[in-house]
């Protein structure tokens, strides 16, 4: 083709908590890290800090103009436990809040393991006026904002790293394009303010929309063609298990609070899986597949076993340039957050810079 572009969105379900929806595996990253495309700061993950949390139901965000209207964060026994973090409490910055809550969560320990967002101090007509449609989601999943307050959580969100491009969407690879969260276009930092990511969105697609592509391709090898009997279901079972255990693992190591030993130990563990995974037949497919390959497969089981295949080896992919990156990222910055080195470095204003197995850093970025 003369043209690919990349517009697959983020990788949310790489933590086991995301508003992120479950096609969100960082499928566009994974490609392209794999051709040797350069990737940018992937370890900037913004997490929110306030989505319903309802066992066995999906993470729904609760914007954080409800608090800007008067909600406030409150513990099970009713205190506005985020004020002992920062002194403009539940109205601090997203990462702050997102700390402030999984610290407290970390000490207390609640059964439910929730925080929870009281907003009962909101007339209930300009609730009706201003939140219906978190009005409808509370009440879908059992909660009465009228009368009780909503059980929250941290969740990861919004995925600044990805694919570097320039400001015409380019990549490192010529002739490849990426666009929208795929893509680590700069213009969101180390942490990205709300509502910024749309407006990335039309302003790089006006700008894809206007290059102007090499339509001479050179020839390419005679396509190949390949009918596939077997559906890989005695190879599920280690799949799941580590599609299952990635977002766990992540979640605990390379969350919202980060440190060096659990790390390292967590990018010891995702080696471990991910060689499980390579030694797979149906790894073979996704890892060692060309160009011009076409695939005939016998059943409609097949297509879901490879279509997992490909989405576990994606996440531990991204997982894997997380971990290493929060680690070599020796300092706090916007959504990467370090235990044990919790303060800004001026030594580190610069980009995270991956080719494969190589990290570099960029040239400081000045004020």
């Amino acid at each position: 083709a003369a043209a690919v572009v990349l517009a697959t969105g983020g990788g949310g379900q790489v933590f086991a908590h995301t508003t992120n929806p479950t096609v969100s595996t960082g499928d566009g990253i994974a490609l392209a890290w794999r051709a040797g495309a350069l990737i940018r700061d992937p370890e900037f993950f913004q997490f929110h800090p306030t989505a319903l949390t309802v066992a066995g139901m999906p993470r729904f965000l609760i914007t954080e103009v409800v608090r800007g209207e008067g909600a406030h964060v409150v513990d099970s026994q009713g205190r506005r436990f985020t004020f002992d973090y920062h002194p403009d409490g539940e109205l601090a910055p997203r990462d702050v809040v997102s700390r402030a809550i999984f610290s407290h969560l970390q000490k207390t320990k609640p059964d439910p393991y929730c925080v929870y967002l009281d907003l009962r101090l909101i007339t209930p007509q300009r609730m009706r006026d201003r939140f219906p449609s978190i009005i409808q989601a509370c009440q879908q999943w059992g909660v009465d904002l009228f009368t009780q307050p909503i059980p929250i959580a941290p969740v990861a969100h919004y995925w600044m790293g990805g694919v570097a491009t320039n400001l015409e969407t380019c990549t490192s690879i010529g002739g490849l394009y990426a666009i929208g969260e795929t893509a680590s276009t700069g213009v969101h930092g180390a942490n990205r303010l709300a509502s910024n990511s749309l407006l990335e969105c039309i302003v790089f697609a006006t700008q894809l929309s206007q290059l102007k592509i090499n339509s001479q391709v050179r020839a390419s090898e005679e396509p190949g063609y390949k009918q596939e009997q077997q559906d890989w279901s005695n190879e599920m079972e280690k799949i799941n298990f580590i599609r299952q255990n990635v977002p766990q693992l992540m979640w605990q190591s390379a969350g919202i609070s980060r440190s060096q030993a659990i790390l390292e130990d967590a990018i010891a563990q995702l080696n471990i899986w991910y060689s499980q995974l390579a030694d797979l037949d149906v790894s073979q497919y996704v890892l060692k597949a060309t160009p011009n390959q076409t695939l005939q497969l016998n059943s409609e089981q097949a297509q879901q076993n490879l279509r997992l295949a490909a989405e576990t080896i994606n996440l531990t992919n991204i997982a894997s340039l997380i971990l290493k990156s929060a680690a070599w990222r020796r300092e706090s910055r916007g959504g990467h957050y370090r235990s044990d080195y919790p303060q800004t470095s001026a030594d580190w204003q610069l980009h995270t810079l991956i080719e494969g197995d190589s990290w570099r850093q960029s040239a400081k970025i000045a004020n």
